[in-house]
């Protein structure tokens, strides 16, 4: 089983979409999870539809921010057990496989409300004994090594999420590839790179997948790296797939902003 986990930064942008099309193809994934979406059930539902999805399940952004999306095949038995605007929160079924807790999380990008974000964990971790993944844009480090660039990470902020982490019976899930998963000023004085998104699970779930592995992604139109993660890893090699150029791009305008000022 796959799930793939991605800050998209909008779906309204058409190169977004054409990026996540290539992604999908690439390797078919069981479940999908999208946060900041920026879009509507509607904008949602027709994604799903040109991506094949059979099931979504969408929260609407507030004003203009925020927004998620999980989408799942056929097949696949997930019940939606709870929800807000960080967070989706499911119980996965599958032949083969023992039942499971799926949650794609979106932590609060305000540092004012990171708390609020370390308690979520806390009461997500007491209403459920399953086995428990979670994934997602958490806006949080564990480490000082988790961030290059500019002024370091405030230590209360790291030592407060791993905290969280900690009191939730959850770790951190080591992920192949590029470590960074966001970055901003690329090339400037001012380049700045975190590892904002991260798989974590908890320690059943480790023994009950105990081939599963993870990876990021390069080469997104976002500046977020999507996420990767095989519950039944068997000797498959992590593929760096490098950035591309496609010719139809030179057609958008913003492409070609972004080409001129690179």
């Amino acid at each position: 089983m796959n799930c793939f986990s991605w800050n998209c930064r909008g779906l309204g942008n058409p190169l977004t979409v054409h990026v996540l099309l290539g992604l999908i193809s690439q390797d078919r994934h069981d479940v999908l999870f999208l946060c900041e979406t920026l879009s509507n059930a509607r904008r949602v539902e027709s994604v799903r539809v040109r991506l094949r999805y059979d099931n979504c399940f969408t929260v609407e952004p507030v004003g203009r921010s925020g927004g998620l999306a999980l989408l799942w095949n056929g097949g696949l038995d997930v019940e939606v057990k709870g929800y807000s605007n960080h967070y989706i929160d499911t119980v996965v079924s599958a032949p083969g496989h023992p039942r499971w807790r799926f949650t794609g999380y979106y932590g609060s990008p305000e540092r004012h409300n990171r708390r609020h974000s370390w308690e979520l964990l806390r009461y997500l971790s007491s209403i459920n004994s399953l086995p428990w993944v979670l994934m997602g844009d958490f806006n949080d480090i564990m480490a000082a090594s988790e961030k290059e660039g500019r002024v370091p990470h405030p230590e209360w902020l790291r030592r407060g999420f791993c905290e969280a982490v900690r009191e939730s019976g959850l770790s951190d899930f080591g992920f192949e590839g590029c470590q960074f998963t966001w970055e901003r000023g690329r090339g400037s004085v001012n380049w700045v790179r975190e590892k904002l998104d991260r798989v974590l699970v908890s320690g059943n779930w480790r023994d009950a997948f105990p081939r599963a592995r993870a990876w990021s992604v390069e080469g997104s139109s976002s500046d977020h790296l999507p996420l990767k993660l095989s519950t039944n890893w068997v000797g498959r090699r992590s593929v760096v797939r490098r950035p591309r150029y496609e010719n139809s791009w030179g057609k958008l305008q913003e492409c070609r902003d972004t080409v001129v000022s690179a």
